[in-house]
C-alpha cells in the first residue's frame, strides 16, 4: 500500500472512506468527449499539487519515487487498485 508517509501506523483512519470517495467520483459520468486518460492526468496533477502543498516538495517527490517503483513492479494486467 502506498501510504507510508502517513503519520499513523498502518492504514490511517478515514483512508478507506477517502478511497471510496475517489473511486465513486471516478465512476461518475463525465461529459462526453473527455477521455479517461485526460481525467486520470488531471487527477494526478491536482493530487501532486495538493500533496506538495500539504507535505512539502521533498516528501512529495519521495512518495512519487516510491510510487514509480511500485508501478514498475506491478504485473501487467493487474486490476485497478493493485497499488494499494
Amino acid at each position: 500500500m502506498m501510504i507510508e508517509d502517513v503519520d499513523a501506523p498502518g492504514v490511517p483512519a478515514g483512508f478507506e472512506a477517502a478511497l471510496d470517495l475517489v473511486r465513486s467520483l471516478w465512476a461518475e459520468r463525465r461529459p462526453e468527449g473527455v477521455p479517461d486518460r485526460l481525467v486520470a492526468w488531471a487527477m494526478m496533477v491536482e493530487s501532486v499539487d495538493r500533496l506538495a502543498a500539504l507535505h512539502g516538495p521533498s516528501a512529495t517527490a519521495a512518495l512519487l519515487d516510491r510510487l514509480g517503483r511500485a508501478v514498475l513492479d506491478t504485473p501487467p494486467g493487474a486490476s485497478p487498485g493493485s497499488l494499494q
